[in-house]
């Protein structure tokens, strides 16, 4: 029953363990989880006509809460629910890909990556947790409980979690394939490896004379609002967007300590601090709630470098100088030196059964049996040479009960605790060197806002927003008033504003918002801040408009460094029939000289940046030859090939291979594998509707 007892105690894990593993290929863990706001059951989304139900969704999400409850992360809701909802449209996307290709998964594989003999690693180590030899043995407890003398209906969740577990892995599995068949389907041949090879190889140095459009003043050359629009509409295409967008400004109030509360904790501290030196130890502040005090051993290096120095001056009974950091007042007192072992090395066994089974272990290993034979990895686990630290086992009773018997401990293993079902037995095999030792007291006070302060905080705010409740003064107005308006763009899928945790609200009032509203003041929204928003635009699913100030900004320079090209290509022309020399006379710079240029080229030193007409251009072009001027992205140059190089690439067949994968073959599409699945797909998401 102890092994039953122990999948039990284990059971939610079978639920997470196959998450690590489960969409290798193209979808990654999540490090954030939350909270479920669902009502009936509906469509969150729909993935070209599959429903992906809310029941599900919530499911999944819940799934992810307790995997990142274990493990103590601090998560925003709202990012992991729109996470979980992204990977479950990805996996349908998948899902529908693998059906159509006809990939299958046949018994005898799924058996061998449950049961075999390398099963997946997620499995191996589940089995090892639950005590079971290998997997294989553990589907046989599941699937034939009487074997083991476990009752049937116990067992029947855990045999329903473990074919959960198997659809799971069935799936991972098909996505492997899948991912096996785009890789293989996209490699370098023979010919796609000899044109890299020859794109490599191909070196011309030259000389170069280059005005870069910056060093032009912006106000010599002026742009017109029909300048703008006729480039807007002729690289409209590049501002396409899939989703409706929404423009904001927003004023966020830090929710902080206020002058008044700073001073109020000091005068608080200087008490805490002036009756830790009038009295011994620390229970003269024990009864000031404020504060916290964490008694504990420490050795020199345990400890930040100022406490360190204070412990190596300081008698016992000293108080060090207080310290103020992110809100936070810390002091600490020295209590008591000593000096004491800080590490043993012990062999440690865990025996689950009766005192009869604790016994019968204590004497197998009291009479020389080998360790590695009393321990089956069963009802008895161990490890021989394991570091105790001492520090680390804590200062409970039962902590320095334990301490106790291991400083007092011979050379025969002893019971170090026991119960009816199981024991610890212990052998010292070596104790390190006594050490310096501190026994510290650190106080601590935690400065939060007064409740006051929050208040007029909160005042304050409310008070802006029903003063400028219309967006242009809501805007226009936040300076003076001592707040500083900040923009951003928005989608409805947007967990977050501009990062700042559970502004989900805020984003779901944006959307149900006319341009130019103002929003209520949102506070206790689980962060440390007070949010008001204006809804300056709304822009429909299409393309970015000119009035948007990225795009403006874009055409704007795109428009402008035209007009600076125009006039530096008729500048350069003045010194045409002169040589490299004359054109850097008409344009009086410098010529650069022994620059070499590769096809493969990303970055050229003399113009610190890419210039992709000149690595696309200087490699082919004849030795000898005089070249341009010709306008590139981030100016006009001229230059003269000196020497063009071939040279056999370095590279073997496989590193060109690998090479072509990860610029245009396998590995570049596999990481988009995912958005070419979703062209001409039908993909809506209903999210703002639920949370």
């Amino acid at each position: 029953m102890a092994t039953l007892e122990k999948i039990r105690s284990k059971s939610v894990l079978l639920l997470v363990v196959i998450g690590v593993a489960l969409l290798a290929f193209i979808i990654g863990d999540f490090l954030n989880s939350g909270r479920s706001f669902f009502g009936s059951g509906t469509t969150v989304a729909n993935v070209d006509g599959t429903k992906i139900s809310i029941v599900d969704f919530q499911r999944r999400n819940e799934e992810y809460n307790q995997r990142l409850q274990q493990s103590n992360q601090k998560f925003d809701g709202a990012v992991v629910q729109m996470q979980v909802l992204n990977e479950m449209i990805n996996e349908q996307l998948l899902n529908d890909e693998v059906e159509a290709l006809g990939i299958q998964v046949t018994n005898k594989e799924l058996t061998e990556a449950m049961t075999g003999a390398n099963a997946i690693p997620a499995v191996a180590q589940f089995a090892a947790q639950m005590g079971a030899d290998s997997p294989a043995m553990l589907h046989d407890m599941l699937f034939n409980p009487g074997k083991y003398g476990l009752n049937p209906q116990d067992v029947e969740p855990l045999k329903a979690q473990w074919l959960e577990m198997e659809r799971n892995i069935d799936q991972q599995l098909k996505y492997q394939k899948f991912g096996t068949l785009l890789a293989g389907a996209i490699q370098a041949n023979d010919l796609d490896k000899e044109a890299l090879a020859a794109e490599m190889s191909t070196a011309s140095t030259i000389d170069l004379v280059n005005v870069p459009y910056t060093s032009l003043d912006n106000k010599d050359y002026p742009v017109s609002e029909e300048d703008l629009k006729a480039r807007y509409n002729e690289d409209k295409y590049q501002f396409k967007t899939e989703e409706e967008l929404r423009k904001i400004h927003y004023i966020a109030v830090n929710i902080a300590p206020s002058a008044a509360d700073l001073a109020a904790a000091q005068a608080l501290m200087d008490t805490v601090v002036a009756k830790l030196k009038a009295n011994e130890g620390v229970n003269a502040i024990r009864n000031i709630s404020e504060v916290s005090i964490a008694e504990r051993t420490v050795r020199a290096n345990d400890v930040d470098v100022a406490t360190k120095n204070f412990l190596a001056e300081a008698a016992v009974g000293a108080v060090s100088t207080p310290a103020f950091r992110a809100d936070v007042h810390s002091v600490t007192k020295l209590l008591g030196k000593k000096m004491d072992v800080d590490t043993i090395t012990v062999n440690m066994v865990q025996v689950q059964g009766n005192k009869a089974s604790q016994d019968s272990v204590l004497n197998l290993l009291n009479s020389g049996k080998a360790f590695a034979e009393v321990v089956n990895g069963k009802t008895v686990a161990g490890q021989e040479n394991f570091a105790l630290n001492t520090l680390q086992m804590g200062n409970t009773e039962q902590a320095e009960t334990a301490k106790k018997k291991l400083m007092e401990a011979g050379a025969d293993y002893f019971v170090l605790d026991s119960n009816e079902y199981g024991a610890l037995i212990y052998k010292v095999v070596k104790k390190a060197a006594p050490k310096q030792m501190y026994d510290i007291a650190e106080v601590t006070y935690h400065v939060y806002p007064s409740d006051k302060t929050v208040d007029n905080l909160r005042a304050g705010l409310q008070e802006y927003v029903n003063k400028n409740n219309v967006n242009k003064s809501f805007i226009e107005n936040a300076v003076a008033a001592g707040y500083q308006p900040l923009e951003a763009t928005i989608t409805a899928n947007d967990p977050q504003i501009n990062r700042i945790e559970s502004t989900r609200k805020m984003i779901q009032w944006a959307f149900g918002a006319e341009a130019g509203s103002v929003s209520p003041v949102f506070d206790k929204e689980g962060n440390d801040k007070m949010i008001a928003l204006t809804l300056d635009e709304v822009i429909p699913a299409g393309y970015m408009p000119l009035s948007d100030a990225s795009v403006r900004t874009i055409v704007e320079t795109r428009v402008r460094n035209d007009k600076k090209a125009e006039a530096l290509v008729a500048k350069f022309n003045a010194g045409k029939g002169k040589g490299l020399q004359g054109y850097a006379a008409a344009v009086n710079v410098p010529v650069d000289t022994a620059v070499v240029v590769t096809f493969s080229q990303d970055f050229i030193m003399p113009l610190r940046a890419m210039e992709k007409c000149l690595t696309g251009q200087a490699p082919y072009a004849k030795q000898g030859s005089l070249n341009g001027p010709v306008k590139g992205e981030q100016g006009v140059f001229v230059y003269e090939v000196k020497k063009i190089e071939k040279s056999s690439s370095s590279l073997t067949p496989q590193q060109l291979a690998d090479r072509y994968s990860s610029i245009i073959g396998a590995r570049a599409v596999s990481q988009m594998a995912l958005d070419i699945l979703k062209e001409n797909k039908d993909i809506e998401n209903n999210s703002l509707t639920f949370f």
